[in-house]
């Protein structure tokens, strides 16, 4: 019954982004069958660990506010914070903190934690687990984005030009436990990465 909802879920999620694309074709390719039968393996090998990690973090008292927050730096990319929030996902269950950095002009970057510890936490965690352990690629007229192994971790990332402007985004897990996310206005994929060696994880339980 697991094997079976997997394949369902990803079955649907194959199908969403299909529709998503005004140019997909209305049948189904070879390369589109290999690739989801790729996801589908990866997936179910990886289920038993993903519940596994899931009944621990349940179990989890979630990161105070204090310690989210001890982590975010007070630069990034040589910009200055110009706003920290935390606690902003309590309502939900999540413990949470961002972060915001800028030069005032066109240039900015965020940083974003979430606990997976919890109850709630621990459902977004297996979400989460799940997308990175998929092989997906979108690439378009603006840029692309996808899972991959980037920077020495499993992760999603995404590159695109908006105008003149790059937009880049980053979005890993630290510890099998948090999910990081990285945005960046003005720089490449490149260049943002160094932002991740920025972030002061190691006090992280």
């Amino acid at each position: 019954m697991k094997r079976t909802l997997l394949a369902l879920a990803v079955v649907s999620l194959v199908a969403c982004k299909k529709n998503e694309d005004a140019n997909a074709k209305t049948s189904t390719s070879v390369g589109d069958v290999v690739s989801g039968a790729k996801t589908l393996n990866n997936l179910s090998a990886s289920m038993d660990d993903i519940e596994k990690k899931m009944k621990e973090l349940k179990t989890t008292a979630p990161a105070t506010n204090d310690e989210l927050k001890s982590i975010l730096p007070t630069t990034a990319l040589g910009l200055a914070r110009t706003e920290i929030r935390v606690g902003d996902s309590s309502m939900m269950g999540l413990a949470s903190a961002d972060a915001k950095y800028s030069d005032n002009a066109d240039k900015y970057v965020e940083i974003s934690i979430v606990d997976g510890a919890g109850e709630a936490g621990s459902g977004m965690l297996a979400m989460l687990m799940m997308a990175l352990k998929a092989e997906s690629e979108k690439t378009d007229a603006e840029g692309y984005e996808k899972t991959t192994n980037f920077n020495n971790v499993r992760a999603s990332i995404s590159e695109k030009k908006n105008g003149e402007i790059m937009e880049s985004e980053i979005q890993y897990l630290v510890k099998d436990r948090y999910a990081v996310k990285i945005e960046g206005e003005g720089y490449t994929l490149d260049q943002l990465k160094a932002v991740m060696s920025e972030i002061n994880t190691s006090s992280l339980k």
